[in-house]
């Protein structure tokens, strides 16, 4: 078993993202059942790091230069660990912070680089949903009504706000950019404090909020 140490000599990889990302972004997005998807990821071979970010430790995952998870750190180091595992239990994943950061500065720095891709697996109304994401622009916000809307699906505020809950790969799919009606920030699986910091990074004005 490996071990649970999340600390790492961080080089800085991820203290900085660049601008308009999410104009590049390749999504290789495939339609799966949950149960699809747990048989998919078991047979995927994840190369996993830890890199500090603006906004707090963040652990990514990527297979075969592809990004097919990132998290920011919300519950202890061992506890989001082993909650990764669950979700990508493959025996043969290693845990390589010097790979990754090699892959990611490749991906979103290298000159010349080709748009990097993400990978996202998940049931056609939850693709919809974090396509739709996808699209909103950095520096604004949409509300969950709006983003129903914008789905097609107006009357399904609650499930939208499940398929938002429910995006694997934090801020390449920028679901902090959905808050509250009436303008709070509203939930986020990695807590409000990240969510804040990054909005606040995007140039959102946060003052009343």
């Amino acid at each position: 078993m490996q071990s649970m140490n999340v600390k790492t000599h961080d080089n800085g990889v991820l203290k900085s993202f660049p601008d308009h990302l999410w104009k590049d972004i390749v999504v290789n997005a495939k339609e799966a059942s949950s149960g699809e998807k747990k048989k998919i990821r078991a047979g995927m071979c994840i190369v996993y790091g830890v890199h500090g970010t603006p906004f707090g430790k963040c652990l990514v995952g990527i297979c075969e230069e592809v990004i097919c998870h990132m998290s920011f750190f919300r519950t202890d180091p061992k506890t989001h660990l082993e909650e990764f595992r669950k979700v990508w239990p493959n025996p043969k994943n290693r845990r390589d912070d010097e790979k990754t950061a090699e892959v990611l500065r490749k991906l979103l720095f290298s000159p010349g680089r080709r748009p990097p891709e993400i990978l996202l697996l998940g049931t056609r109304f939850q693709l919809k949903v974090w396509e739709k994401l996808m699209q909103v622009r950095e520096g604004e916000t949409l509300s969950y009504s709006e983003l129903a809307e914008s789905a097609g699906v107006p009357t399904a505020v609650r499930a939208v706000s499940n398929a938002v809950a429910g995006n694997p790969i934090a801020y390449l799919v920028p679901c902090h950019r959905i808050i509250g009606k009436a303008g709070d920030l509203h939930g986020y699986r990695w807590g409000l404090d990240v969510k804040r910091a990054i909005l606040e990074y995007e140039g959102v004005n946060l003052v009343s909020r």
